[in-house]
């Protein structure tokens, strides 16, 4: 089983939405300051900022599939396939989230008990609080507060899963029966 780099997934999504987020700041900032090239490099920083945010974009999808890879043994809700694809079906991702991040929890928390691993587990609480403040960011201005406090539970979130499944890599496993016959 593959480890995970904590620095990578932390950093690499933290680093993607944190520059994109500045960068919009600054964009509107320049637009609401000025006119003319002012307010044409507000813009040019906004379209500048989808570079970053595709970034973390990619980094976080790119976790769900290897998340849900550490859990396989054929009684996970979803394959890494369905967990990461299933998130691009426009309606049904409101849904699927749920099942793809509190989901993973239950469920390796579940692969643990039945392989008899001694690991961490992991608390649901975190990764439910995630999906639910990524859905509110939508409402207008309790979405503001909310991406704010999603961006830190988020950063716990990518970290708690990182430890998780390195804790997987690292775990030894106890001695497998002796086949009979």
């Amino acid at each position: 089983m593959e480890k995970l780099s904590k620095g990578f997934y932390v950093g690499g999504w933290g680093g993607g939405i944190g520059l994109g987020l500045v960068l919009i700041l600054i964009g509107f900032a320049a637009i609401a300051g000025g006119r003319g090239r002012d307010a044409d490099a507000g813009v040019a920083f906004i379209l500048l900022a989808y570079i970053p945010i595709l970034f973390a974009a990619v980094v976080m999808l790119v976790l769900v599939y290897k998340m849900w890879a550490a859990i396989q043994d054929g009684q996970a809700r979803a394959t890494p396939g369905k967990a990461l694809g299933f998130l691009f079906i426009p309606f049904f991702n409101l849904y699927w989230v749920f099942q793809v991040f509190p989901g993973f929890a239950d469920d390796y928390n579940a692969y643990a008990a039945r392989h008899s691993l001694n690991v961490p587990r992991v608390e649901r609480g975190i990764f439910l609080a995630y999906c639910i403040l990524t859905l509110c960011a939508i409402v207008p201005i309790l979405g503001m507060l909310c991406v704010v406090v999603n961006f830190v539970i988020a950063l716990m979130m990518i970290s708690r899963i990182c430890d998780a499944v390195n804790a997987l890599a690292e775990a030894p496993r106890p001695p497998a029966a002796a086949p009979m016959g």
